[in-house]
């Protein structure tokens, strides 16, 4: 009898060891690290010449977050490019350094956490002798001297351009984008208070009308974005005007209208302080959304 009682108190000290263990091993199991693809999102730009708009190689583009740490440092190729995989939480400041240019700094956030990418970003960069204009062969000054002025077509859309004027402009690499990625289009740059297109968000256009083109299913959203400063409903109409002219642009150039929804947002999604200039220009701007690949 003693015996049978010592083996139910063995088993019964099991179970209930068992019963302890057993928790903290599903709880462990249920609890797997994730990661997202919304950790990070892409910046993709190219430095030049602020008067030639010509790449300028061995310059080099460093990101840091506003607490000084250091996120990449590149030296950019032939082609002027560079690319950083950076956290879309973040607010960057890129310092941008070139033998015989004055540097600069400027202020970078994406438009949310959730932002996948930011393309074609330009970084202009002046001499540092700026009586002394870059020295360039006979020809590309005279393909640089008649570029082309500010859109004369209602609206302000810009005409379609050629390949060589692309290619003088210095077009960013192709477009890429996924469904439910929103991509900043900061490029795409307007005359102030205005929803006319300057001549140096021609490439930008170009490069959207391509992605359009080479893909035939696409369907996207163009959304417009300004600072808070002036009235609130002038600024919600201005945004909307500005992203029907890019419609516009797109439709004139072949592309099918019911591809491209508009919407206008006006002051109500900063992604930056509206305190100064400096970041206020962060929140004027385009952007993106693929609805259907």
């Amino acid at each position: 009898m003693i015996e049978y009682t010592q083996k139910v108190g063995v088993l019964i000290r099991c179970l209930l060891c068992f019963t302890l263990v057993l928790p903290v091993d599903v709880r462990g199991q249920t609890r797997p690290v994730s990661t997202s693809a919304s950790d990070v999102a892409s910046l993709e730009g190219n430095v030049v010449d602020a008067d030639t708009r010509q790449p300028i190689p061995g310059a080099t583009v460093t990101a840091r977050t506003e607490s000084g740490n250091v996120s990449g440092e590149q030296i950019v190729p032939a082609d002027g490019a560079f690319h950083f995989s950076l956290d879309p939480k973040q607010t960057y400041v890129l310092v941008t350094k070139a033998s015989g240019y004055q540097p600069t700094e400027e202020r970078l956030a994406f438009t949310s956490s959730y932002t996948n990418r930011l393309y074609g970003k330009l970084i202009r960069l002046k001499r540092a002798d700026a009586s002394t204009p870059a020295s360039q062969p006979t020809a590309s000054r005279q393909e640089n001297a008649p570029r082309p002025t500010a859109p004369t077509q209602p609206a302000g859309i810009p005409p379609a351009t050629n390949a060589s004027a692309v290619a003088v402009r210095n077009t960013p690499p192709p477009l890429v984008a996924k469904t439910g990625e929103t991509t900043q289009l900061r490029a795409i740059q307007f005359v102030q208070s205005k929803p006319d297109l300057l001549p140096e968000a021609q490439p930008a256009l170009d490069q959207l009308l391509a992605f359009m083109q080479t893909n035939p299913s696409v369907e996207i959203e163009l959304s417009g974005h300004t600072d808070n400063q002036g009235d609130f409903d002038k600024n919600m109409a201005l945004s909307k005007e500005r992203v029907d002219v890019v419609k516009k642009f797109l439709v004139k150039n072949g592309i099918k209208a019911r591809r491209i929804s508009t919407k206008g947002y006006g002051p109500t999604r900063p992604i930056a302080s509206n305190s100064s200039e400096e970041t206020r220009r962060l929140n004027r701007r385009v952007e993106m959304t693929v609805l259907k690949q």
